[in-house]
């Protein structure tokens, strides 16, 4: 529904492309479609964003760090095994409740790499403090790491799509005993 009075921005624009991102999927995020609910036509947009592959870049920006964030927050004061737990469960829950802004955390970027690598420090330095108190030594915590990412992703993603079966909640607590064990098997 166009939102007549709300004033164009480019932080207004980005809020209504990620709630079309969350409501109806990342690829559903179009000029088009953003101008529609803002109450404008697509060309006025160009005044606040360079294009759709712009849009798209804050989108994978602004919501990559909302992803850190929670992340972050959710292995505060915890160690070990209650920090993978608590971590694996924000991703899931994320991905769940914010499923296109999660695909665009996936995005690559035109051009912004450099300010797509400060802001998934955000991630990636509390995901590897998590591991260490898994006992995981340095050398290992990339490889730690991506292990880690590729089991939640593709759960989540498997999940999202209906194809985890009739329990995604014990397939979850499976996953996180394997993780588990996996993980220390780093730290041997």
């Amino acid at each position: 529904m166009p939102t007549q009075s709300r004033r164009l921005s480019r932080a207004t624009i980005v809020d209504i492309a990620l709630a079309i991102a969350d409501d109806r999927g990342l690829q559903a995020v179009t000029l088009a479609n953003v101008a529609s609910v803002a109450g404008c036509k697509a060309p006025s947009l160009y005044n606040h964003v360079n294009g759709l592959d712009d849009l798209l870049d804050e989108l994978c920006l602004a919501t990559t760090a909302d992803f850190a964030d929670t992340l972050r927050d959710s292995i505060v004061a915890k160690v070990g095994e209650d920090a993978l737990a608590s971590y694996a469960s924000a991703w899931r829950d994320y991905v769940l409740a914010r499923p296109g802004r999660y695909q665009a955390t996936l995005r690559p970027l035109h051009g912004r790499s450099d300010e797509h690598r400060r802001v998934a420090a955000g991630m990636t330095i509390p995901a590897g403090s998590m591991l260490s108190t898994l006992g995981i030594p340095d050398a290992k915590l990339d490889d730690a790491g991506r292990a880690l990412r590729s089991a939640l992703h593709g759960f989540s993603h498997l999940e999202l799509s209906n194809n985890i079966g009739p329990d995604p909640k014990t397939s979850f607590a499976a996953l996180i005993e394997v993780l588990t064990a996996g993980l220390f098997a780093f730290a041997e």
